[in-house]
């Protein structure tokens, strides 16, 4: 009976130390996932910022890269491609790159559409004054042509062709009238 119990406590004991070392092992991948610059770069406000102003190029959404979250179908929240272009933020956010040279390396891989809100030069400059404008422009264009028509408005005098005499001297006398206008 000595023997089985002393089976039993070296069953839980080598039971306890594996899970210990289950435990410690988990702690140390944990630790260094959490402070591995990818992931402590994904936490800063800088890259959350800058994912803000990228559009996630996926095709299935117009989201931010940060903010793309499929749902639905077999898996909710970002998409690879948004997960890639969050990844690169991360790495040049942790480079202490430029806000302005990150932007740009988007541009360049994927082109203009990459910026949720493109810059305020060039043709893009009408993108940002037409919707201001030309509703300002409507209303002045409409103002002008009611007051046009409301000048014109006012009653003018009759005219047409000249009446023969004969015609009118005729035309008193059938009425009875002798008056002159």
């Amino acid at each position: 009976m000595i023997d089985g119990h002393a089976r039993g406590v070296r069953f839980h004991r080598t039971r306890a130390k594996s899970l210990l070392l289950a435990f410690a092992t988990l702690a140390f991948v944990s630790q260094g996932a959490l402070f591995s610059p990818s992931l402590y770069a994904q936490q800063t406000e800088r890259g959350k910022e800058l994912g803000k102003r990228v559009k996630c190029m996926c095709g299935g959404c117009n989201d931010s890269a940060t903010a793309c979250n499929h749902t639905g179908g077999s898996f909710s929240g970002p998409c690879d491609t948004a997960k890639g272009m969050q990844a690169e933020i991360n790495e040049r956010v942790t480079r202490n790159e430029s806000d302005d040279l990150t932007l740009q390396a988007f541009v360049q891989e994927y082109g203009p559409t990459v910026l949720i809100v493109p810059p305020a030069k060039g043709f893009n400059i009408a993108a940002w004054v037409a919707p201001i404008v030309v509703p300002l422009l409507a209303i002045i264009l409409v103002w002008v042509v009611v007051r046009r028509w409301r000048h014109k408005a006012t009653l003018a005098t009759a005219s047409g062709p000249e009446i023969p005499a004969q015609f009118l001297a005729r035309a008193r006398h059938e009425t009875g009238k002798d008056y002159d206008e």
